[in-house]
């Protein structure tokens, strides 16, 4: 299977085709070489679609003006130029997968939305679920109120006529007639999988930092759409002041749109609610109305031999690091008991990981990296840790005492390289093989003329290779090391 690569010249690189990556065994954790082994289960991780309202006045891509300025780091990226065909590249991905067959599941590790919008949920889970029609404009009949499609300069506009900021600086090319093509609604098919669910700071917060003010209410679903930022914002830490109001840049120029109630940010068992109102399996992806009835988003889910646990490491307070508290941190020890009791290999999954693990806002206790770390290595069935936000390939080995697991991140569908991967698990005694595959979706390396749902998904590939400010950073595709991998782990014997 090839590999499709950024082309090494020019400030904006074309993509092609290059030969594949051979799977190597990784041997950090233990040197045993398994025997003869046997099927576990097989699946996909899929992880930050940020699927986003690009109209939303709760949006922030003005801000994308002040990057590589220090005091504005911790709001950025704001914007990404590859956003108008975003829904694109996740339909080609999910058909992608379809076409896989035998999966056990497809599992996300959140930040599925962008700012928590009732509007976003339900593209999401329309994508997701299949069997429905995705309309990339979210109903906005001005195309003129959405920054991509302003000629204003700082954003990339491909029609001809514009001469922006990335077509002078970055080479960015001309695509005519793209915005008119991705404004059109499409149909969407599903995996054809059961798929499980997992909660992200981008699926409850504000831009995925800041609790949900009356303000910031108003502000989304009323029809003031800002363009610019204030001319004197406050001084200092902006985050700071954004998680105190996520208002407060709000007060600049911008355009007059008309005003959408499914503009609205939802609530936890909202979000809960339309996975257990889905027709697809399994019931609720995982959530239970117990989730509801709590105030929690965290469950288990057991498959033969196998427990996989769906943390929720948002902080509810705000910020985009993670943590968990003190109830969730006593179910958790409660559920690698009795998972250890049976036999079961563990399987976690959550959108922070351990380097991720340091969010102490707010009044509550908060049980950070080392407090779960320590209680993972006290149970040596836990193999394998899924996790997102990181925007990264990487496969990081995670030593204990009793032998340890393996936490591995998948890069976001919203950036470079937007891949998905699949997982096979098989076990021989004793020894747990964690078999990574890369996925690219099947659009073209080249786009087409026609601009289809699979050429714009092609554009979306090759925008997002060029993204100057992605969050996962130029190393964003990670290592051979942290793709095609076998990554090996002793647990207890259970031949």
């Amino acid at each position: 299977m090839s590999r499709i690569v950024p082309n090494a010249e020019g400030p904006y690189r074309r993509l092609s085709h290059t030969t594949g990556e051979p799977h190597q065994v990784r041997t950090d954790l233990t040197e045993a070489t398994p025997g003869e082994s046997r099927s576990l289960l097989r699946f996909v991780h899929i992880t930050d679609f940020q699927l986003a309202d690009p109209a939303s006045p709760g949006r922030l891509d003005f801000l994308q003006r002040f990057a590589g300025e220090p005091e504005w780091a911790d709001m950025l990226p704001a914007y990404r130029p590859q956003e108008p065909v975003s829904l694109h590249a996740f339909e080609a991905m999910v058909r992608t997968i379809r076409e896989l067959g035998g999966l056990d599941f497809v599992i996300t590790t959140g930040d599925n939305t962008d700012s928590a919008a009732l509007n976003e949920l339900d593209a999401y889970m329309s994508i997701m679920d299949g069997g429905g029609t995705v309309d990339p404009t979210f109903g906005v009949s001005d195309l003129q109120a959405i920054p991509a499609h302003i000629e204003s300069g700082d954003y990339w506009n491909p029609e001809l006529s514009s001469r922006d900021v990335y077509k002078r600086h970055l080479e960015f090319p001309d695509y005519p007639g793209l915005l008119a093509a991705a404004g059109k609604s499409f149909d969407t098919v599903g995996f054809g999988a059961p798929w499980l669910a997992c909660f992200g700071n981008h699926d409850c917060l504000a831009q995925g930092r800041a609790p949900e003010t009356s303000k910031f209410h108003d502000l989304i679903t009323g029809g003031h759409r800002p363009t610019a930022a204030p001319d004197a914002p406050p001084a200092g830490d902006k985050m700071e002041h954004y998680l105190a109001d996520p208002t407060f840049l709000s007060g600049g120029a911008g355009v007059q749109i008309e005003p959408r109630a499914d503009r609205r940010m939802v609530s936890r068992a909202e979000y809960i609610r339309a996975h257990l109102d889905s027709a697809t399996g399994p019931a609720g992806h995982g959530f239970t109305e117990q989730n509801i009835a709590d105030g929690t988003a965290y469950y288990s889910h057991d498959l033969p031999g196998v427990r996989v646990i769906v943390l929720d490491s948002t902080n509810p307070a705000g910020g985009v690091r993670g943590s968990i508290d003190a109830r969730q941190f006593a179910w958790l020890e409660g559920e690698l008991t009795e998972a250890q009791a049976a036999g079961r290999i563990i399987v976690l999954a959550s959108h922070h990981g351990l380097s991720m693990m340091d969010n102490v806002l707010g009044d509550e206790r908060r049980y950070l990296a080392a407090d779960i770390e320590g209680l993972l290595h006290r149970f040596p069935n836990v193999a394998l840790w899924l996790i997102g936000h990181i925007h990264r390939n990487q496969a990081t080995p995670r030593p204990g005492a009793n032998g340890g697991f393996w936490e591995v991140c998948t890069s976001a569908m919203a950036e470079w390289p937007t891949q998905t991967r699949l997982i096979e698990l098989s076990e021989a005694g004793g020894v747990v093989t964690i078999r990574c595959t890369m996925i690219d979706h099947q659009a073209p390396v080249q786009p087409g003329a026609e601009l289809n749902l699979w050429d714009l998904a092609s554009i979306h590939r090759e925008v997002s290779a060029n993204e100057p400010t992605r969050v996962g950073g130029p190393e964003s595709a990670g290592t051979p090391l942290d793709r095609n991998v076998d990554l090996l782990v002793r647990i207890v014997d259970r031949a």
